[in-house]
C-alpha cells in the first residue's frame, strides 16, 4: 500500500553537508491525504564539535539547550527517522525538500554510516516535493487558489508557505515548528488536490526519473514545460524546454534548451549564458506537455503552443546547440573537499562497504571501533567510523580516544571546515551583535543569551 510521509526538518544552519538538524516532524497520510498513525516528533542531540548559526536559532527559536534536553543522539535520531522513510510504498514528501532538507537527511545518514539513497528508491519507496507544484498551478491552472502576496526581492508572486496560507486561510500558527510546518504543506496540498485534481494528480504520477523520462521525447525533441524557480519572473515560474540529449548514457542529467531565448547563432560561447537548462530528472522536477496550455495560462505566460513548435523546429538544427558545443563549452569544478563529513559525493559505498556498515550498526557502541577497525574498502568510512562513535557514545571511548575527541572538538570550534560554519569567536561576535541590535526582540535577545552560554560552556570544557 502506498502512503504520503510528509516530513519538515528545522536545521541549526543552511548547509546541508555540514550543519546538524534540530528538529524532524513527519505526518504519514494515506493517498486521499487522511492521516494514518500518529504524527513524529523528534529532537536530535548536538555533539560538542559544533556550534550552530545563531541566525538560524532565531529563525526556528530552538536552542541547543533544548535539544540536548529533549532529543536523542544523532544516531538514534536517524536512525528512527529512516524507519519511518524505508516504510514500504512510501512517497517521503516535504515542501522545498529536494534541495535542502533531502540533502540533509543525506548527509545525515552518510556521517552515521548508512547508504544515504537507498531510502530513495527500496521497499518501494520513492519522494516528493510539492513546491513546484504549487509554482505551477500559479501558472497552470490558478483557480480555486489564491496568489496575491508578492516576493518583495523579484516582484513575482511569493511560494514561501506561510504566505500560502496566510492568503489561502489555511491556519499556520507557530511557523518553523517543524510539526506546523508538515500540517500546513498537506493543508496546501489538499486544497490543489481539491481545486486541481488533474494537474496534483499529474504532478503524483510524473515525479520519479522513471516515469520523466517515459514522458520526454529526446529522440524526436519534442517541447516540453518545466517549471522551477530559476525561471522567477513577474510571468510566473514556467518555460518551454526543448530537450537535446543526456550528458551520458543511464545519465540523470538532461541537457535542453530554453525556447524564451532567443537561438543561439554561433555555437562559440554556447554554455550558459544562451539559455542551456541542465534538468535533473531524478529531482522530482514538473514537467508537463504543451498540450496543458489553454487560452489563459498562454497569455498568464507570454507565449504560444504554436510559436513554441515554430521556434523549436529552428532550434533543434542549431549548431551551437548540438552535443559537442555544450559539452565542450561546460567548465569543469571539480570536487576540492577533504574532510570526510563533506565527501558525500566524491565516492559512493561499494557494496562490500555498504554490507560492514550494516554489521557496524547492529554492533554494541563500546564493540564498533575495535570491530570496525581496517574492514572497509574506502578509508574515509573509518575516519567517519571514530567520529559517529565519539559524538554519540563518547562514554564508549578509551581515555585516550577521549582525550582525541577532545582535542578534535577544541580544533572544530576554532577553525571549522566548511564553508560558512562559524569558529567560535565568529559565533560569540555575531550573537553580541545580534543582541545589541535594535532590531531584535526581547525574545530573540533571551535565546541569544542561550546561545552564548553554551558557546562558553564547550570552550571552557575543550580549550580552557
Amino acid at each position: 500500500m502506498r502512503t504520503i510521509l510528509w516530513y519538515d526538518l528545522e536545521t541549526f544552519g543552511l548547509n546541508p553537508r555540514y550543519d546538524r538538524i534540530a528538529q524532524a516532524a513527519a505526518i504519514r497520510t494515506d493517498m486521499d491525504l487522511n492521516p494514518v498513525g500518529e504524527p513524529l516528533v523528534l529532537y536530535s542531540k548536538l555533539s560538542k564539535d559544533y556550534l550552530p548559526n545563531p541566525s538560524s536559532c532565531l529563525v526556528t527559536g530552538i536552542t541547543p539547550q533544548e535539544v540536548n534536553e529533549k532529543g536523542i543522539c544523532e544516531a538514534e535520531f536517524i536512525k528512527k527517522l529512516r524507519s519511518e522513510f524505508m516504510m514500504p510504498g512510501t512517497i517521503a514528501t516535504g515542501f522545498n525538500s529536494i534541495g535542502f532538507d533531502d540533502e540533509v537527511i543525506r548527509s545525515t545518514l552518510y556521517r552515521n554510516l548508512y547508504d544515504p539513497y537507498e531510502r530513495e528508491y527500496r521497499n518501494g519507496c520513492s519522494r516528493w516535493d510539492i513546491i513546484n507544484l504549487v509554482r505551477a498551478t500559479r501558472d497552470l491552472r490558478p483557480q480555486g487558489l489564491v496568489f496575491s502576496i508578492l516576493n518583495e526581492e523579484t516582484g513575482a508572486p511569493s511560494f514561501r508557505l506561510t504566505d500560502l496560507t496566510a492568503e489561502n486561510n489555511i491556519e499556520q500558527e507557530g511557523a518553523h515548528d517543524a510539526l506546523v510546518d508538515v500540517r500546513a504543506t498537506i493543508a496546501v496540498a489538499r486544497l490543489i488536490k481539491e481545486k486541481q485534481p488533474k494537474l496534483y494528480t499529474w504532478a503524483l504520477e510524473h515525479r520519479t526519473k522513471n516515469e520523466i523520462t517515459r514522458e520526454i521525447n529526446v529522440l524526436s525533441h519534442q517541447p516540453f514545460l518545466n517549471t522551477q524557480p530559476m525561471f522567477v519572473s513577474e510571468r510566473g515560474n514556467t518555460h518551454p524546454l526543448l530537450p537535446l540529449f543526456y550528458e551520458a548514457e543511464k545519465s540523470s542529467a538532461l541537457y535542453c534548451f530554453d525556447l524564451t531565448k532567443e537561438i543561439p547563432e554561433s555555437p562559440e560561447g554556447g554554455y550558459p549564458e544562451t539559455g542551456i537548462v541542465r534538468l535533473m530528472v531524478n529531482r522530482c522536477p514538473f514537467i508537463a506537455p504543451l498540450s496543458v496550455l489553454d487560452e489563459e495560462s498562454e497569455k498568464r505566460l507570454g507565449f504560444t503552443k504554436d510559436e513554441i513548435r515554430r521556434k523549436a523546429s529552428k532550434a533543434i538544427v542549431a549548431p551551437a546547440l548540438s552535443r559537442k558545443a555544450i559539452l565542450g563549452a561546460r567548465e569543469e569544478r571539480p570536487e576540492t573537499v577533504t574532510d570526510p563529513d563533506l565527501s558525500i559525493y566524491q565516492s559512493f559505498p561499494s557494496d562490500h562497504d555498504k554490507g560492514v556498515m550494516e554489521s557496524i550498526r547492529a554492533m554494541k557502541p563500546a564493540e564498533k571501533l575495535s570491530r570496525g577497525e581496517h574492514l572497509f574498502d574506502n578509508d574515509k568510512y573509518h575516519k567517519l567510523l571514530w567520529r559517529q562513535v565519539a559524538r554519540n557514545w563518547p562514554e564508549a571511548l578509551s581515555e585516550k580516544d577521549r582525550q582525541s575527541w577532545k582535542n578534535f572538538c577544541a580544533l572544530r570550534l576554532i577553525n571549522p571546515p566548511a564553508e560558512g560554519a562559524l569558529s567560535y569567536e565568529h559565533y560569540m561576535r555575531t550573537a553580541d551583535e545580534l543582541i545589541q541590535s535594535l532590531d531584535t526582540t526581547g525574545r530573540e535577545k533571551e535565546i541569544l543569551m542561550k546561545l552564548k552560554e553554551y558557546g562558553k560552556s564547550l570552550y571552557d570544557e575543550l580549550i580552557v
